[in-house]
């Protein structure tokens, strides 16, 4: 196996393996916000090692404009993920979803503007 494809398949398991720890941690997280921050960090990071590896392997094939295509498409998902995961656990705060009992401090409920309504 040549060394890029061996790097190719390298970066796929690597990205297969952050998103099924996404999903467990969707699954074994306690609170809503627990959740939303192991998906969005896990999930992102997978998708990102798979996007390398098929910009890459587009690369090795010599079709240069998929693979900025897919490389610009991951940069889409390492913008937008955060903002709505972001988006995602403002709007769950606000709208009164309880935190996990074993939180110790809330910080936002400190900062102005960010009451519960």
């Amino acid at each position: 196996m040549p060394l890029l494809d061996a790097l190719i398949v390298a970066l796929y398991l690597g990205g297969l393996f952050f998103n099924l720890a996404g999903v467990v941690g969707i699954l074994r997280m306690p609170d809503l916000f627990c959740r939303l921050h192991s998906s969005s960090k896990n999930t992102t990071l997978g998708s990102a090692l798979i996007i390398v590896g098929l910009a890459l392997r587009e690369f090795e094939l010599g079709e240069v404009p998929a693979g900025l295509k897919v490389l610009l498409i991951g940069s889409f998902i390492l913008v937008i993920t955060p903002i709505g995961s972001h988006a995602l656990a403002r709007a769950a705060y606000k709208a009164g979803t309880p935190l996990w009992e074993g939180s110790v401090v809330d910080h936002y409920a400190d900062a102005p503007g960010t009451a519960r309504e």
